[in-house]
């Protein structure tokens, strides 16, 4: 009898394993979001402010040249991001560009533009008079790279004491880094996640984003342009059921129709809904879990 008892025992749990095998595989076959994410690792860089540069897109708020500051175009017109290939990719405010780039820890260095691009027609007067000073400073031979104010905002100088002045736009690891969801502000009131590190996002640079909600997994798109995103309706790709509190949360995370959030580097990062009367806003911070 007790034999029996124990091969019965042993059987229920083959079968378990057997089927929660099988629905992994088949979880995995259908694309659903695995339950932890990979943790994203830093590339190295050179270190120092340059290495600050190394990832992250950055807004140009202003130019001085001869001691005389001159605003940049609005809404994030002119931006520079680094790559970690030695390039540099942005826009002077009417014209893109892609450069090489040598950087240390110190100095930057931009080579000769490989994009071929040419100026927007429409591009006004004045602005066109901006990118002409901008280039001059960031193509014109080694610039000293500085911070600012804090860990967001750094210089470029060139030997004659003309800079342009950065402010981080988008943070490092903005893209393939999951990022977990550590409260809502809805109408200037904080709500913590209950599911807490459960419920994160990873955003992909082909407009997808990936994760979960704190109970299923989703998919869904994400439209960066500038200083905005533009995030839309999230599908569930996995039914799973949790507490009441938690699918009560979910279902407002993916009851969402398209917004449009402005982008805040925090230094983590926060969508800010400033358009709806509800204020909605994402506070993201990094993923460190263990998968």
């Amino acid at each position: 009898m007790r034999m029996y008892r124990t091969g019965a025992i042993l059987g229920a749990l083959l079968v378990a394993l057997l089927t929660a095998n099988a629905c992994s595989l088949w979880a995995e076959s259908e694309g659903k979001a695995p339950d932890r994410p990979t943790p994203w690792t830093m590339p190295t860089g050179p270190g120092g402010w340059g290495g600050r540069l190394l990832g992250a897109r950055w807004r140009v708020d202003w130019i001085t040249v001869d001691g005389r500051s001159i605003g940049a175009p609005p809404d994030a017109g002119a931006w520079i991001e680094f790559g970690y290939d030695s390039t540099v990719v942005g826009d002077y405010g009417c014209t893109p560009f892609k450069s090489s780039a040598t950087l240390t820890a110190t100095t930057l260095t931009v080579g000769t533009d490989m994009s071929g691009a040419t100026p927007d027609d429409a591009c006004p007067a004045k602005e066109r008079a901006f990118e002409q000073r901008m280039r001059k400073i960031v193509t014109g031979g080694p610039l000293a790279v500085a911070k600012r104010v804090d860990t967001l905002s750094i210089t470029l100088k060139n030997q004659r004491g003309d800079y342009v002045a950065l402010q981080m736009m988008r943070p490092q690891g903005l893209f393939g880094a999951p990022w977990k969801i550590e409260y809502l502000d809805v109408d200037d009131t904080p709500i913590d996640m209950e599911a807490r590190k459960e419920v994160y996002f990873v955003f992909h640079r082909d407009g997808t984003v990936t994760g979960k909600g704190g109970c299923n997994g989703f998919k869904g798109r994400a439209v960066f342009a500038g200083q905005h995103v533009t995030l839309y309706p999230l599908t569930r790709t996995t039914h799973r059921t949790c507490s009441r509190k938690i699918m009560s949360q979910e279902d407002r995370l993916f009851d969402q129709g398209p917004r449009t959030f402005w982008v805040a580097a925090t230094p983590d990062i926060s969508f800010v809904d400033r358009t709806s009367p509800d204020g909605l806003t994402y506070n993201f911070s990094r993923w460190t879990g263990t998968p």
